[in-house]
């Protein structure tokens, strides 16, 4: 029989907990009480069985969240052992149950959701064909292996739309292939409408758009492209254009399946993984192996996910799946405080998950938590009534097209309401920031002037830190009663208010941290910015970036002077100038002319360059970090600057960051390309105060989540919270609905016919309006939580910016007798001590020059590092590093959409690269022959006699993969460093013999020349270390008879005279 949600006591119920729960917890009400003596419940209820532990599954947001819980639990469990025991228990048995309780907790499963998925892959790693000791893969290599994923994806499009042959996939496992085998069958069998769709596609989208779009798809839309619909009836405003459009989706689902297919050969295939490869592998394994999935269905009697607002359905689907009518779930959250949809959470998942229990043939208990334990009487009201009044307001959250469902369930209802557990003193203490407030919630308002309209976002800013700061200086020292809960008893505590009672809430950091630090520093405020993510930007680390980048290519004038005017050397004006009128050749090459003319502390920095640039390649990146700073005497210099303890533990930071970048980078090229990322990635900075220390917290609302504080500033109200569907400013190239009454999901290509799709009136396109529905109301939630944070007093910010569309509408809206409206004029001014800075911390003294003043000769540098692959112009993988320090940078073509001109040049990055890492990789001739019964070397290939002789190993013979060589060489007064990698190198009884493998039919005479130039190349460096005999070019990719060549003596005059060549006509 069909039973409807069962509203209850929340406290009493568990009481039993073997019932299905769904609490709704308000801010404040004690979320993290109930989940606690939930878990304790379930403890009491299964004695005398101890492991019961190993039954309960807790899923939590976070780390952090986990490892509070697991205190809290701990902390209860070990208060039972000094109770008595129910009546009728034994108390010896009672207390040996709890002491074995403690005992058995370490392997309790209160854990993130990746981690949990994590533990279930390395619990069931044989059957799942897992390695246990896979990886989660940091940003940088999950860009790169997306890149090269999007890349061969459409590299095979291509090559379908030109009817070639595709027979480049043998890198990939035989069940990879085979899936993309039969998506190209599917595609051709529709030949004319790829081709047509294709056309149109890159017509009007475009091939960097299709390029973003994928990407996209791979970072956060993998599982769910895979099982989405199209709908083929789709109509548009502009009839012409449905087809069109319906072809593009169809198209465009299946570039992204070959793309999906190729990053999980890539990454999955080899044991790494993304936090959501780690989810979609269990959600599949589930899937596909019953008796996985019942082994967890009868292992967690117990279910409990925390912050439930912000799972999406992805993990809905894993904990759906776990569930059935012997466990039993305990869900908590608060759909008021879901803020993380730009992380991948959606709110919808708690309204669907709500109607789901409605609509359960099981009973579900729903339970309210009411009792806001956190803040005045006076804060509670207020946040009960924005609620009420606009943020969750039915009638403003309505708009045509939303769902009613998903709207109702959304909306306010009464049961949102909070209650406060402590009265107010009849006499309270409450500072006061003009001659005219005596309340606890303030809005402190910024209004234009004749001087200033406030129109710019910038000047806002300024108006509004300004206010905040000259507020908070106002406050600190004055008395407040502060209400504390101590001992589980809570009270009002008069006492003087200091900084760390402060904090200052942000909608969002980037645009406003500068200016608090610097109007935070002019009145002398100690601050504390929880993640800072300006850490690559600061300038004590960009000067460091600038040594790397000089360090790669000294002869480029731009990033020489970037280096020696930077921080970590410190030249004047005055000295470029000198290096600019004795210019001879690059500025490089100059200073080591009229070096004497130098300081002695600009001397030794040239001079570390120097050094740096000539064994770079044999020193790990953090070496080379490393001995940059410390043979710079960067701390001494630092010591000179401003904020001189902040740049130092900056740049400490980064020192013991250095050893991840050994293996994120595994050569100085790499590391380039990882710093190149780096400085748009985040990173939170160093820094001298902490969590702990008496400074004003400094913060976004999303960061504040889960905290609390006596006194709250909230700051950028006036900031728009909507942003048009497709306005310019959207990045998103792909949008997926919600699930519908089935579960379907659909997508829609962005940034194509957006008019069209804007103005079209069929079912589908209103289902999207729901997405706009939960983006827009974010800002709603967010104000909420701000507003929750406060414990004592809070203080919006309320800057007039002229718009309809802020959060200061719905605090205007709330106005009533209860809040005070301070003028920012109102509040007094205060006598600072103003720092005078001269000092600069930043780059501000090379920002000064216009780049176009300094010569950039990316270009035009002489080629000092030398491989064969930059003579004869051949891309071979493990040299790529060697041409990026050429600075040899093709430039892409495109026509007629022609594969070779669109990725000629990624096609020789990436031709073979896999099967190469795998050839050097393997060890004797059973490597050999496992790789061809997978089918990635053709038959007969173990037959070959070098390829025996290279890969049967003895002690007679030194065997050696990508052996990396280097040899100095002088032309024409120049210096040259020659630097080559042979795939693999047989020395025996003094004789040289080296293999080269190639991705070729071998049958192009041009290129053969330029293989038997690579080869000679390549023994010609050798030569220091025996007698060069011969090279041997082996196809990999057919069954071909090696070509030989025998070593020439004379080559190193034809190489010279090559170089002499280049140097005349000025490539050089």
């Amino acid at each position: 029989m069909k039973l409807t949600l069962k509203k209850v006591d929340v406290y009493k119920e568990i009481e039993n907990p073997n019932r299905n729960f769904f609490i709704s917890a308000s801010a404040g009400t004690g979320k993290t009480y109930i989940l606690t003596q939930y878990y304790i419940k379930i403890l009491e209820k299964n004695f005398p069985n101890s492991d019961i532990i190993d039954n309960i599954l807790t899923v939590t947001f976070t780390n952090k969240a986990a490892s509070e819980m697991k205190d809290r639990i701990l902390e209860n469990i070990s208060k039972k052992l000094d109770e008595k025991p129910p009546y009728g228990i034994n108390e010896l048995d009672w207390h040996r149950y709890w002491n074995e309780i403690k005992i058995n907790f370490p392997r309790s499963w209160i854990r993130t959701i990746d981690s949990f998925c994590s533990r279930i892959i390395r619990e069931n790693n044989i059957s799942i064909g897992v390695d246990p000791n896979f990886t989660i893969i940091n940003t940088f290599q999950n860009d790169r292996e997306i890149e090269r994923s999007v890349y061969s994806a459409l590299r095979l499009v291509l090559e379908i739309y030109e009817n070639k042959k595709i027979d480049w996939l043998n890198f990939l496992s035989p069940k990879r292939r085979e899936s993309i085998e039969n998506y190209i069958k599917e595609i051709n069998s529709e030949k004319i409408r790829f081709k047509n769709a294709f056309k149109e596609l890159l017509k009007n989208f475009g091939l960097e758009s299709l390029e973003n779009a994928l990407k996209e798809i791979m970072q956060k839309w993998r599982l769910e492209m895979t099982k989405s619909l199209i709908i083929d009836d789709l109509e548009l405003d502009d009839k012409s254009l449905s087809k069109i459009y319906t072809d593009f989706l169809w198209l465009f689902k299946y570039i992204s399946l070959i793309a999906t297919e190729f990053y999980l050969g890539l990454t999955v295939d080899s044991f790494l993984f993304d936090f959501k490869a780690v989810l979609e592998k269990v959600l599949s394994e589930f899937e596909n192996k019953d008796w996985l999935l019942k082994k967890y269905q009868n292992k967690f009697k117990y279910v409990i996910v925390d912050e439930y607002q912000d799972t999406n359905y992805l993990q809905k689907e894993i904990f759906d799946q776990i569930h059935t009518k012997d466990n039993f779930f305990f869900y908590v959250g608060d759909r008021k405080q879901s803020i993380y949809r730009f992380r991948g959470a959606d709110v919808s998942v708690f309204s669907r998950t709500l109607t789901d229990a409605e609509n359960s043939k099981e009973e579900v208990l729903l339970g309210e938590l009411t009792i806001n334990r956190r803040s005045h009487k006076e804060i509670v009201d207020f946040a009960n009534y924005i609620a009420k009044k606009s943020l969750f307001k039915k009638e403003i959250l309505n708009s045509n097209g939303i769902d009613h469902v998903l709207l109702e369930n959304l909306s306010f209802h009464n049961g949102d309401i909070s209650s406060y557990d402590l009265d107010p003193l009849s006499s309270e203490k409450i500072p006061i920031l003009s001659n005219k407030d005596n309340k606890r919630v303030k809005y402190l308002l910024i209004e234009p002037t004749e001087e200033e309209s406030l129109t710019n976002k910038d000047h806002r800013i300024t108006y509004e830190v300004e206010a905040t700061a000259r507020a908070i200086k106002k406050l600190i020292g004055k008395e407040m009663d502060f209400k504390e809960r101590k001992e589980n008893e809570v009270n009002y505590e008069r006492r003087k208010i200091e900084p760390k009672d402060i904090a200052v809430l942000l909608r969002e950091m980037s645009s406003t941290e500068k200016v608090i630090r610097e109007i935070f520093s002019k009145y002398n405020i100690p601050f504390y910015i929880f993640g800072s993510k300006s850490f690559y930007t600061r300038a004590e680390i960009q000067a460091i970036f600038a040594a790397i980048n000089t360090i790669q290519n000294p002869y480029n004038d731009y990033q020489f002077v970037r280096y020696m005017m930077s921080l970590l050397v410190g030249m004047s004006f005055q000295e470029l100038d000198k290096l600019v009128e004795n210019r001879e050749g690059s500025l490089y090459e100059t200073f080591e002319k009229i070096e004497d003319q130098f300081p002695e502390d600009i001397k030794n920095s040239y001079e570390t360059l120097k050094k740096y640039k000539d064994i770079k390649y044999y020193l790990s990146p953090s070496s080379i970090l490393k001995g940059i700073i410390y043979e710079n005497d960067y701390f001494s210099k630092l010591a000179l600057t401003n904020e001189p303890e902040v740049c130092i533990s900056n740049v400490k930071k980064l020192i013991s960051q250095s050893e991840e970048y050994n293996s994120i980078a595994n050569s100085f090229s790499e590391l380039i390309r990882f710093l190149k990322k780096a400085s748009t990635i985040s990173e939170e900075e160093a820094s001298l105060e902490d969590e702990q220390s008496n400074s004003v917290k400094v913060m976004t609302i999303h960061k504040a989540k889960g905290l609390e504080f006596p006194i709250v500033f909230l700051l950028g109200l006036h900031n728009s919270i909507s942003q048009k569907k497709n306005s310019n400013n959207n990045k998103d190239y792909i949008e997926f609905s919600i699930p519908d009454s089935d579960g379907n999901r659909y997508y829609l290509l962005k940034k194509v016919f957006d008019e069209n799709l804007e103005n079209t009136d069929h079912w589908l396109l209103k289902w999207f309006k729901n997405n706009e529905f939960l983006n827009n109301t974010e800002a709603n939630r967010l104000a909420y939580v701000g507003i929750t944070r406060a414990k004592d007093v809070l203080i919006p910010v309320i800057v007039d910016n002229q718009k309809n569309e802020s959060l200061n509408n719905f605090f205007s809206m709330a106005k009533n007798s209860n809040i005070n409206i301070i003028n920012h004029y109102d509040i007094e001014e205060i006598d600072i001590e103003v720092i005078d800075s001269k000092t600069k911390t930043s780059d501000d003294t090379f920002q000064d020059i216009p780049p176009e003043n300094l010569k950039d000769l990316t270009n035009l540098s002489y080629k000092k590092y030398i491989a064969p692959t930059y003579l004869i112009r051949e891309v071979k993988p493990s040299e790529l590093e060697l041409i990026e320090d050429l600075n040899y940078s093709p430039n892409y073509t495109q026509a007629d959409f022609d594969p070779s001109n669109i990725f000629s040049d990624e096609e020789l990055i990436f031709r073979g690269s896999d099967l190469h890492a795998k050839l050097n990789s393997a060890q004797n001739i059973s490597h050999i022959k496992n790789m061809i019964e997978n089918g990635e070397l053709p038959q007969g290939f173990d037959e070959i006699e070098i390829i025996k002789k290279a890969f049967t190993p003895n002690q007679k013979k030194i065997i050696k993969n990508e052996w990396r060589l280097m040899k100095q060489i002088k032309v024409k007064n120049r210096e040259y460093m020659l630097f080559g990698i042979p795939d693999k190198v047989i020395i025996e009884n003094g004789e040289i013999e080296i293999l080269d493998y190639k991705y070729s039919e071998l049958d192009n005479p041009n290129k053969i020349k330029d293989y038997n130039f690579q080869i000679q190349f390549y023994l010609y460096l050798l030569s220091d270390f025996g007698t060069p005999k011969k090279g041997y070019i082996v196809s990999i990719k057919r069954l071909k008879k090696p070509i030989i060549f025998d070593y020439d003596p004379n080559f190193e005059e034809t190489l010279f005279d090559m170089i002499s060549k280049i140097y005349n006509s000025g490539d050089d």
